[in-house]
């Protein structure tokens, strides 16, 4: 729903509005003895109502928006899914602009595949918000992926937590990173790990939303910790990397 009102209008009701109420209030005062329970409780609900009814003015004036702000989902993990948030994209806020209603299927997304430089794979799909036919999108677009895949790197989330987990084991960054079975160079590894140190401290504070790293006390490094934490909150998982984008909605990278 969006209130759309001139605040003009409002400006000098106001007063008028405020001076009823409050001399009906004032009436009620004297009208009932204080010492009565019913007296207060309808007092209480004139003071209610007052306070209710500013609140819609000073919104009105001031033309806010009271639509729900509601956004798009980012990752998803099956195609039936991504048909249900489908489904419901006209509900859903513009990450730009912050219109309702104007966002639109907008094609597949394909990316390389890891172990191929030729073959491409489906990794989620592009969403548009619409400014054409005098809609009032921005002209926008963002896309939502699988959360087995992580955004602008053609290696997939498995082959990161397999990579991630070599290093926990102790395993040399190399021989971890021959054992995820990516088809990239060696000098993917570096870069990987580069990339996951960066992101360390945005991927605990998600984390640590939902729950307190383990203790390790025989361990200092940053890196082996983040780990650990990261298994801690998805024990059961394959793979934590694709249920991190997937419960929090925000990209591993």
């Amino acid at each position: 729903m969006v209130i759309s009102t001139n605040p003009n209008i409002f400006f000098h009701t106001i007063p008028i509005f405020q001076t009823i109420m409050i001399k009906a209030l004032d009436q009620e005062h004297h009208r009932r003895n204080s010492v009565c329970l019913k007296h207060g409780y309808f007092t209480l609900n004139m003071l209610i109502i007052l306070f209710v009814f500013n609140i819609f003015l000073f919104i009105w004036r001031f033309n806010f928006d009271l639509r729900i702000n509601i956004r798009a989902a980012r990752f998803y993990n099956t195609e039936e899914e991504f048909e249900k948030l489908h489904f419901r994209l006209k509900l859903y806020r513009c990450p730009y602009c912050g219109q309702i209603g104007f966002l639109i299927l907008h094609g597949s997304l394909y990316g390389y595949s890891e172990d191929s430089n030729t073959q491409k794979i489906k990794r989620g799909h592009r969403i548009f918000c619409s400014n054409r036919k005098r809609r009032k999108g921005c002209g926008g677009s963002f896309s939502i992926l699988k959360a087995e895949f992580i955004k602008n790197f053609m290696v997939s989330g498995l082959t990161v937590w397999k990579f991630l987990s070599g290093i926990k084991e102790d395993t040399s960054l190399i021989e971890a990173f021959r054992r995820s079975g990516s088809g990239l160079g060696e000098a993917s590894a570096y870069r990987l790990l580069i990339k996951f140190k960066h992101n360390q401290a945005r991927l605990r504070t998600f984390m640590t939303r939902v729950k307190d790293p383990p203790i390790l006390k025989h361990c200092k490094d940053a890196v082996i910790q983040t780990i650990a934490h990261l298994k801690s909150l998805f024990p059961q998982s394959p793979c934590p990397v694709s249920e991190f984008q997937y419960c929090f909605q925000a990209s591993f990278f």
